[in-house]
Parts: structure tokens; sequence; C-alpha cells
């Protein structure tokens, strides 16, 4: 009897990036771990980040539109980021360093090694702080790996027109594709025509789907959490479950991730090791947003490349959290911004509400933001004496307008400028759905240093991240 082996396909990444980003740094140490386990090649393909804005008519220079505290925390990420992978880095004191020799260069390379030459040129950017603009020092590193090339390796190579061309045409596809900067992950044979992954902190996605396609096993039916980059802890013993911890969760009910958050809060409360409680800290985003000079609804102030994305991956974090954690209902509000500041403060008098508060906004499609009967009506059909609560938020009782205004106040001091955040007992603040893993560490008992923190800060100005 014939037996008939199925073969599997080895499921292919391109892997956009260019040497300016530490982002793209950092994925450039992971990609190959990731691949390695899921038995997949990568396709190493520079970019000219600056044209990538070009085209889709972003901001050249991001610090000049981002707020300070954004700025400030992006760094401060940065850092913890590193500390997790435990990958070496150092902030170049003239950041930004002109890279187009150095990815023209990296195209007149081989595939079969430019991954080498992409690791030697980040080492000389973000761990020697060397000039990669400087056209010996990259001829040099060539020629230290014996790198076999079709021509001469000398300076006509960054005048060579066809490392122009394919750098230029190798932009412009990551633009097609969908890519608003870098590190961007192009998957071709992702069921549907291909999907395309931005940021070194949607590796687990990548992971996924290059697995599920190596196996032929639909994604829908993996452990998607195996994939979900966690730090292993050594005191995650029974010490940290003797242990008693506040996660503190700031949030706007006009947040859309910080309805997704919340939905999985209880779901935190299981994985981690030790005693959670809960502490609900609603807060005014539209007032940070005034004081800090973002717009009322950044999304709309967006190009048109970024929100496409945007919408993509909150689906993709959608399903991902349905899949792994609690299951949840989502439906985009017709009515958008929600308001809502009866509901925030009625949360600060009765947390209880917050179910029904959300379910409202953001499955029933209910405008409880617009119109008092909605809100109360909302509330009692949960069990809720809707009307009392409503007149005591009118009558300030507990000092509730108060509270609701000093949560703000205590958010913009702290350096919040988005939702939501998460803090373990106090401490540093963790923004965005998509840290929660950072968050089950930090309550698991993981820690890090801020040593070169303040380095990274003086540079802040010039940073391009």
């Amino acid at each position: 009897m014939n037996s008939i082996v199925k073969k599997m396909k080895q499921p292919t990444v391109e892997f956009f990036y260019d040497l300016q980003c530490p982002w793209a740094y950092i994925a450039s140490k992971r990609i190959e771990q990731i691949t390695g386990r899921a038995k997949a090649k990568v396709i190493w393909t520079p970019v000219l980040l600056e044209d990538i804005y070009k085209a889709i008519n972003g901001p050249q220079d991001k610090g000049s539109v981002m707020p300070l505290p954004k700025r400030q925390y992006i760094m401060k990420d940065l850092m913890r980021t590193v500390q997790r992978y435990n990958i070496e880095l150092k902030f170049h004191p003239r950041h930004p360093i002109q890279t187009i020799y150095a990815l023209r260069l990296l195209h007149a390379t081989p595939q079969s090694h430019r991954a080498a030459l992409t690791h030697a040129f980040y080492r000389l950017y973000w761990i020697d702080n060397a000039d990669i603009s400087d056209p010996s020092l990259l001829l040099n590193t060539a020629r230290s790996l014996k790198i076999p090339y079709d021509e001469p390796l000398d300076s006509s190579i960054f005048s060579n027109e066809k490392y122009h061309n394919s750098l230029s045409s190798s932009t412009a596809r990551a633009v097609k594709h969908g890519a608003p900067g870098v590190p961007s992950f192009w998957l071709e044979q992702y069921p549907g025509g291909g999907r395309l992954y931005w940021g070194q902190d949607r590796l687990h996605f990548v992971e996924a789907a290059l697995t599920s396609i190596s196996t032929n096993v639909p994604l829908e039916q993996m452990d998607l959490l195996k994939f979900y980059p966690r730090c292993s802890v050594e005191n995650k013993l029974n010490d940290n479950k003797k242990k008693v911890k506040t996660l503190k969760f700031w949030f706007d009910l006009n947040s859309t991730y910080s309805y997704i958050a919340y939905t999985q809060l209880s779901w935190i409360k299981k994985q981690a090791n030790c005693e959670v409680n809960i502490e609900y800290m609603p807060f005014l985003l539209g007032v940070i947003f005034e004081r800090i000079g973002t717009p009322q609804t950044p999304l709309l102030k967006l190009n048109e490349t970024r929100k496409a994305y945007d919408n993509k991956d909150m689906h993709e974090w959608i399903r991902f959290w349905n899949q792994v954690g609690n299951k949840f209902k989502f439906r985009l509000p017709d009515v958008f911004p929600i308001g809502g500041i009866n509901a925030a403060r009625i949360l600060l008098l009765e947390p209880k509400t917050i179910e029904c508060i959300y379910k409202a906004c953001w499955v029933d499609n209910i405008p409880i933001g617009t119109s008092n009967d909605l809100l109360i009506e909302t509330l009692n059909k949960s069990g809720f004496d809707g009307n009392a609560l409503l007149q005591a938020t009118q009558q300030n009782v507990n000092n509730v307008k108060d509270k609701l205004k000093e949560n703000t106040e205590r958010a913009l001091k702290l350096g919040m400028f988005g939702a939501p955040v998460f803090q373990v007992d106090d401490g540093e603040l963790v923004w965005g759905q998509d840290r929660i893993n950072v968050v089950l560490d930090l309550l698991d008992g993981w820690t890090w240093q801020n040593k070169d923190l303040e380095t990274m800060k003086n540079n802040d100005e010039k940073s391009k991240l």
C-alpha cells in the first residue's frame, strides 16, 4: 500500500528594516529565533524609513509631532524592552545617522550573507556608536566578513544605479503592503493574499502565523499563548503567591483599547502568580489631550496607511484575546467620542457598574454619553438605581466630581498621554493592552533597571523612533 506523505510548506517572512530604527534593531535580534522555531525563512529587505514616511504622508520626525510625555514614555519602554530580551543598546550621540549608503551596500549583498552584514551594521550603530554614514567603514566591515560580491567592493557600489533602484523598489513594496514604518514583516503565504505586521511587539503574531503555515494548522486551532513573550522570573515561587498586589487600571470610556484591556482584567488575575486587587481609575483623556497638545480624536489625524493598519491590528488583538483569554463581544459605537462624564463619575461612586456601562458603550451601541435617560435605563436594567446614582453625581456626593478631576490631574502628573495604563503597586506606568505580558511579569516579580535611561533622555529631542 502506497503511503502519501504531505510535504509541509516552508513559510517565508520578508523583514523590512532601516538601521536608524532601534525597534528594528530589536527585531533583528529576535527574528531568527522566531523563524527557527517556526521552521521558516527570513528575507532580509532594507528600506529607507524616511521614504516610507514621505509615501504615506507621515511625519519625517515623530519627535516634532509627538507630545513630550509620550516621547519620554517610549524611551522608557524601549529601555525596558531591550532588558526583557537581554539586548545591548546604546543611543548614538548623533542619532539619527544617515543610513542610505549602508542600505545600498546591503542591497548589493547576496541574500545568503545579508543577515551577517545587517547584524554587523546594527552593532556599529547601536552598540559601538560608529559613524555608519562613512563609506570606508562600511566597505571595511563588508570585507572583514569575506562576503562574495559580483563586482568590486569599492566606493562605486554606493552610486550604482542598480542598488539605488533596488532600495527604492523595496521601500515601495513595503508601502504597497501597508507598512506604516519599520520594522515590518510581510507574510506572502498568509491566507487571503498575505498579511503585514508592524512592530517588534507583534512578533508573536508573526510566529503564530508562520507556524500555522508550516504545520497546516489553522490559527484558530492553535495555542496562541505559547507564542506570547514572557520573562522567566526566578522568584516565581511560593513567596510571590503569598503576596497581595494592587493593579491600578487607568482608563477612559472613550478609549477602544481601554475596553479591550478591561475585558481581560479577570484573566490577568488568574494568570498572575499572586493575589491581585484591581483598582479602577477612570480619568478624562480628553483633558489630558488638550493639556499636552494631542488632537481630541487622534485617529482622525493619522494618515490612511496608519488608519488601515491600526484597524487590522485592533481586530487581530480582539481575536487573540478571545482565543487565549476572556471571550468578549465588540462593536464600534455609532456615536464617537462617547462622552460619558456622568458615567465616569458613577463608576467612582459604584465600581460594580463598570460591566454594564462598558457593555452599553462597546457592545450594545447605546450612546449613554448623549442622554442621561439612556444612562439611567442602562443602569436600571442591570439592577442598579440609575436615577439615584445620577442624582448623587450631580449633587457631588463623596466629592465625586472632584475625584474625577483629581484622577485626571494625577494622570497628567504621572506622565500619562493615552489609555489604558496599568500600575502595579503604584510603580511604573505600563501603557496599552498590548503590554499585558509586561504587566503579568511585573506582577510575578520581574524587575528592570533604568541604568541607561538618562543617557537616552539626553538624546530624546534628536531621536526619530
